[in-house]
């Protein structure tokens, strides 16, 4: 290994460009992820600074990536939102018990909140599950530092590491030094393991004791700096704080004058400094984001020890178990008032100008005519369940609209049930639920919307794009293809722009699916507005409204385009020229012709 050589410089970073930046020094050599608010950036990043970083089709492929590559001794990483980190336990197990050769580390976002996830899933618990070391930056320069350690950490112990932050660090931002990268002279060799790496129920259970001996192992490591830290204070309250509430508590303690401990792993926790800590205090306040893991083992660990203190947290019932803490949460816990939370008016989300889901939701809305089931799944299209457009029963999980709807008609509900699902999660989770859909003779219909990238986390390329991460052309998958490989008899390809066109579809794909008990599909089309004017390959047009013809009957505005206003003099349709793209849904709606494409 190279040493590094001295910091040049400091640059203002999101905990996102801090992550990706630590992978570049610490001599990453293959990052894998998919896209997923909080952490998209992370990959895009990488790109940027020229690492092999690309997007997988889905999480577990993603870690699968990663994790031969960690065999083969390089530094490898997995980067995904919380909610991808639930796909990637089962091979994550695995791994734990078989070991790593270079570095392995999976980068998980998690969002407390929510801000922009269905759940809000703590994921420092699949770590604790599957018995591998879980560390927790408070800021981006302590992420950046951290990467690299994680990395020395993981080839030491020859385990995966977990950073786990979350979604204010990730878009919060810091000054953090600039290093220049490790470069290790490393070649990827696969060394043949059979008693190791094949992971069969003789070789785990022998393999299964030797997780738990690096794990003390770790733990011991765990117990001084970077891993902890202390502030002083006086008194006998003291404060235990990870992650982003460490900040908050910071704050508090220097108010207060409290001592103050931050744990930078939760997993395993080093219980000898928090003991010291603890021992001389009558009343500890531990402060996390979500699950009260760090709590709990203080707990444990105050009762194995005979310790008679106060510890207040989740458990005590002084700290809600979700959403984040912040300094008035703290504060709350010794003035005995509750956080004010106040509510602010929102605007509701809604589907961009020219959106083709637009017109793929109004196409299917007509078509069922009021009665039916729309099961809907993770993307762009979840702004399809919001008002004015209501055109989504449902929005789980990837994937989730293809199996449900199966569950449904096996179920026997009587209704057509559609699933609506985008070309990028098609890929992602919807291939085997389809092949369910076929298996089971289920009269559904699968309503895809493909508009050619994966647009709602910042327009990664799916495999229906034809390009890799950095535009290079790949092959583009053709759902169809994958459709009438598995068996889907009835496939209509539409325009999502010609709404009776997509009517037409939908009310034929019913029909035939319930004749022939198997599903059928009505592809939607053409590719993400913001794309194809971004890259000119759509021309703007000039939408206007007749104001002679005009009623004023509103119908336009069922679109939920943002593009439509009502003038306050006239009560009448107006189109912003600079949000409208001229797509023509709007007057194809319009039932007196009132609204014109030119």
């Amino acid at each position: 290994m190279k040493a590094e050589m001295e910091y040049e410089k400091v640059m203002l970073l999101s905990g996102n460009e801090a992550i990706a930046r630590g992978m570049y020094e610490a001599g990453v050599s293959v990052a894998t992820g998919y896209p997923g608010t909080p952490s998209s950036e992370v990959i895009q990043e990488m790109i940027k600074l020229g690492m092999n970083a690309e997007w997988s089709v889905n999480e577990k492929v993603a870690f699968e990536i990663a994790y031969a590559a960690a065999l083969s001794g390089l530094r490898a990483a997995a980067v995904m939102k919380h909610l991808g980190t639930h796909w990637i336990v089962d091979p994550l197990a695995v791994s734990a018990v078989t070991g790593v050769e270079g570095g392995l580390l999976v980068v998980s976002a998690d969002d407390p909140y929510p801000y922009s996830s269905q759940s809000s899933t703590d994921t420092r618990n699949h770590a604790r599950t599957v018995h591998i070391p879980v560390f927790e930056p408070s800021d981006p320069s302590e992420a950046k530092e951290m990467i690299k350690l994680a990395f020395e950490v993981s080839e030491l112990i020859k385990l995966p590491i977990m950073m786990r932050y979350t979604a204010r660090l990730a878009h919060g931002s810091a000054p953090v030094r600039i290093g220049n990268r490790v470069e290790l002279e490393r070649n990827a060799e696969f060394k043949k393991d059979p008693s190791r790496l094949i992971s069969t129920a003789p070789n785990a259970r022998k393999n299964i004791p030797l997780i738990f001996e690096k794990l003390e192992k770790a733990r011991k490591l765990f117990e001084g700096e970077p891993w902890i830290s202390f502030k002083e204070g006086s008194g006998d309250i003291g404060i235990i704080a990870s992650g982003v509430p460490y900040l908050a508590a910071m704050e508090i303690a220097r108010e207060m004058d409290l001592p103050l401990m931050k744990v930078s792993v939760s997993h395993p926790l080093p219980e000898k400094p928090v003991l010291e800590f603890i021992s001389g205090l009558k009343k500890v306040i531990v402060l996390e984001d979500l699950d009260p893991i760090i709590e709990d083992q203080v707990i444990i660990l105050a009762y194995n020890n005979g310790l008679k203190l106060e510890i207040v947290g989740k458990r005590s019932g002084h700290l809600k178990p979700y959403g984040e803490i912040g300094p008035d949460e703290i504060r709350g816990i010794f003035y005995r008032r509750k956080a004010v939370e106040e509510e602010i008016p929102r605007r509701v989300p809604q589907l961009c100008p020219g959106c083709p889901h637009r017109g793929s939701f109004i196409a299917i809305k007509r078509a069922l005519s009021g009665r039916g089931i729309v099961l809907g799944d993770r993307g762009c299209y979840n702004q399809g369940g919001n008002l004015p457009l209501r055109a989504i029963d449902t929005a789980i999980a990837m994937g989730s609209s293809i199996a449900m709807a199966v569950g449904l008609a096996r179920s026997g509900i009587k209704e057509p049930v559609v699933a609506v699902i985008g070309d990028s999660t098609f890929f992602h989770a919807g291939i085997p639920p389809t092949i369910e859909a076929v298996i089971s003779r289920s009269p559904i219909v699968i309503a895809i919307l493909d508009n050619s990238w994966t647009a709602m986390t910042g327009h990664q390329p799916s495999p229906s794009t034809g390009l890799d991460s950095l535009g290079r052309p790949r092959p583009q998958l053709k759902i169809e293809n994958l459709l009438e490989a598995i068996g889907v008899c009835n496939i209509k390809i539409v325009d999502p722009y010609n709404i009776r066109e997509g009517e037409n579809a939908i009310r034929e794909a019913i029909r035939k699916a319930k004749e022939s008990l198997i599903p059928s599909a009505v592809i939607f089309r053409r590719e993400c507005a913001l794309q194809a004017v971004r890259f000119g390959r759509w021309r703007r047009k000039v939408t206007r409204v007749d104001q002679e013809k005009c009623s004023a009957c509103k119908l336009c505005l069922t679109t939920g385009c943002p593009a439509i206003q009502i003038s306050q003099e006239s009560g009448k349709a107006e189109i912003d020229p600079m949000d409208c793209i001229g797509c023509s849904v709007c007057s194809q709606i319009c039932q007196n012709g009132a609204i014109e494409v030119i």
